[in-house]
């Protein structure tokens, strides 16, 4: 029996979630004596720090301990989170190995008069205060020494008692370490002051702009020589490792029509004896597959869209719903009971269109009441808004204060079935259609299931285009178009651990390193889908060639020209005599924008995103000064700073400076730590046999 399980047996409550805070879960691995392969010669090593082996027996307990802790947490284990999780591991046992070795170096020793201390002393290690605790923040030292005493009679527990200690002794001895590493760190007077001016202080400003983004391409002339320049002066930027450059299609888990059926299939048979259930709590509970079957209150803004429509279109007591496929499951709900809600809510559709087509949004709320196109079909045909156009416009059930305010107003005072509009806001102009409305809420009983893909029939898909591909030996881009699948091209580091846009792990990095130029990957597990991968070319390491980044320095140079242009014109405008802001901004043709609230910590201007040089400029300007030209990320800018208040040092409490010292000074000992040990990382000898050992 495991260390950890024999105690908590003892002590009592579910202490693996506190030991593992504690100690990052390295300390569950006590328990099979697994520590005692780093640093033993084995014959199966996952790595070797200046000839300190780590063991693959050690690797793999850690990534299975991790990982259910994550499943414990109710997280799914993607091919993604996997690779992450080992990387993870494999990361933290080599910084392990470092500084153990460090601690060696160095003469780091914990006497058995301090681990003794440590757990009977009057400041007890974190784990005891955890195991044994007296409910007022100390130790129930009564109950451990009943453990121990236990320990006399059971060698078991004993020896876990043992392998316990020792575990207080390496974290004692980690500590030393680390204070020793951090022993120089201090926080000085002045950059507590200076923090708390940075987080503080307050600037109102008024400032003229011109956007880079407002010049034309066409104004701009970029040359063959602009574009060499910048490669050869900038070579340091296009330097890449081994790279993939690699395509694939992907065979999606989704679930089809089929599938909906079959679940909703399921859900029908059971309708006739719900309906009738004098239980309808005890019916679902009994089918509900330990699924949430309890009876519940639920605004229809809180359902899937799907569901809520069915509810509140009738919502009457004992009226049963469905099944309907809502929100990725098949629902069968049963209305119990109706009440009045605490506020009203409506079901609606929008169609969106730009801030200057407000003439072309009346043309179309035309069209849509001569009936001439249904509002449904306008949405997807005119709106901007992407993430409802598809849909029909379809917002789904909301209540007051989910929407911006003009909209809201209009949606909740608009008659339901007529278009309403043009409504301003701040993302354009909006026709609405009110689809219904509803002062009551319903309290429902559901029986989900969830639809399902079949996975084996979407392998087997990939399969057989993988084969086939093969065995004809057919091009891969023609094969996919007659197959009617999208192929995508991306390119992998060497070193890259992820791959935006896909879940996969292993298996997809190590068919990169194993495969020849050409060569088709078996289907590999991506989270959502299989996908099947062609490894088309390998780039060496080195500068990547100017015509594989031209398009790169092209938006660059563009970029700094137009920077160049605008700054220029800015600079000629102040030059020409403007003598206030405003003469500024009309000698260009803009306006002068005001900017209130600035703060260091957050060097953003509404408009124009972060701009710390603008901000900067703000503060280290006296109200009533005016800068110079000051080239932003976005544009150029004339900054007058108009007032500055708040955040003095004098205004500082002693707890607002014990604070920020503490806070600094965590901060300044972890960059010192992470330093320290990127340093350790640099200088040692480490070998790396993860592709050896898992391929």
């Amino acid at each position: 029996m495991g260390m950890m399980v024999k105690i908590r047996q003892k002590v009592g409550s579910a202490m693996i979630f506190v030991l593992v805070l504690a100690f990052g879960g390295l300390w569950m691995l006590q328990d099979s004596g697994v520590f005692d392969s780093v640093g033993a010669r084995t014959s199966r090593a996952i790595a070797v720090v200046d000839g300190t082996e780590i063991s693959g027996e050690l690797y793999d307990a850690n990534v299975q301990q991790r990982m259910q802790l994550y499943q414990q947490q109710g997280v799914e284990i993607t091919p993604a989170i996997q690779a992450q999780i080992e990387n993870e591991v494999f990361d933290a046992l080599v910084d392990n190995a470092l500084r153990t070795n460090e601690m060696d170096r160095l003469g780091i020793e914990v006497s058995d008069a301090e681990v003794a201390s440590l757990i009977n002393g009057e400041r007890p290690d974190p784990l005891i205060l955890q195991l044994f605790p007296d409910g007022q923040g100390g130790v129930d030292r009564t109950r451990l020494r009943e453990i121990v005493d236990q320990s006399g009679e059971d060698p078991e527990l004993r020896a876990q008692l043992v392998a316990l200690q020792e575990q207080i002794r390496t974290s004692r001895r980690q500590a030393k370490l680390d204070a020793m590493v951090s022993a120089s760190v201090r926080v000085s007077r002045a950059e507590v002051e200076r923090e708390f001016v940075r987080r503080n202080r307050r600037a109102n400003a008024r400032f003229v702009a011109l956007r880079y983004a407002d010049v034309p391409d066409g104004e701009v002339e970029v040359t063959e020589d602009d574009l060499r320049d910048y490669y050869r002066e900038n070579a340091a930027d296009f330097e890449r490792k081994k790279t993939y450059n690699v395509e694939y299609v992907s065979f999606t888990k989704q679930p089809t029509a089929e599938d909906s059926t079959r679940a909703i299939a399921a859900l029908r048979e059971l309708r006739d004896e719900f309906a009738s259930s004098d239980s309808p709590e005890a019916f679902a509970r009994q089918n509900a597959f330990g699924a949430e079957s309890a009876a519940e209150f639920v605004p229809a803004a809180d359902l899937a869209p799907e569901l809520a429509s069915a509810i509140y279109s009738n919502p009457q007591a004992g009226r049963v719903v469905g099944p309907i496929v809502a929100g990725g499951e098949a629902v069968l709900a049963r209305i119990t009971d109706v009440r009045a809600a605490d506020d009203p809510i409506v079901n609606a559709r929008h169609i969106l269109f730009p801030k200057d087509q407000r003439a072309r949004a009346e043309q179309v709320k035309q069209e849509i009441q001569s009936g001439s196109i249904t509002f449904a079909d306008a949405a997807r045909q005119y709106s901007t808004d992407e993430s409802n156009a598809s849909r029909g416009g379809e917002l789904g059930w909301f209540g007051r204060g989910r929407m911006v305010r003009p909209f809201e107003e209009a949606a909740f005072s608009a008659p339901a079935g007529r278009v309403t509009g043009p409504v301003e806001t701040q993302f354009g102009w909006h026709l609405i259609r009110v689809e219904g409305r509803s002062t009551q809420e319903a309290e429902i009983v559901r029986i989900a299931r969830a639809v399902e893909g079949n996975y084996g029939r979407v392998r087997e898909a990939a399969e057989d285009f993988q084969i086939f591909t093969e065995e004809e030996d057919r091009d891969f881009v023609q094969a996919a178009q007659e197959e009617n699948l999208e192929v995508t091209s991306v390119l992998v580091a060497e070193d890259q651990t992820f791959v935006p846009g896909l879940q996969v792990g292993r298996p997809f990095f190590r068919f990169l390193r194993s495969a020849a130029e050409g060569s088709l990957s078996e289907p590999i597990d991506a989270g959502d889908r299989f996908v099947v991968a062609r490894l088309t070319e390998v780039l060496p390491e080195g500068t990547r060639p100017f015509e594989e980044v031209r398009t790169q320095i092209e938006a660059e140079v563009l970029t700094q020209k137009k920077r160049a242009i605008q700054a220029e014109r800015l600079r000629a405008a102040l030059e020409g005599g403007a003598a206030s802001l405003d003469a500024l901004a009309q000698s260009i043709g803009g306006d002068v924008q005001t900017a209130d609230g600035l703060s260091l910590a957050s060097p953003t201007v509404a408009g124009f995103g972060r701009e710390p040089s603008l901000v900067g400029a703000a503060f280290g300007l006296k109200p009533g000064q005016r800068s110079g030209v000051v080239e932003g990320e976005n544009a150029v800018f004339v900054v007058q700073t108009t007032a500055l208040r708040g955040g003095l040092p004098d205004e500082m409490t002693e707890v607002d400076r014990d604070q920020i010292a503490a806070q600094l000074l965590q901060r300044k000992r972890q960059q010192v730590q992470t330093a320290w040990l990127q340093e350790l990382r640099e200088e040692a000898d480490i070998e790396d046999f993860r592709a050896d050992l898992l391929g």
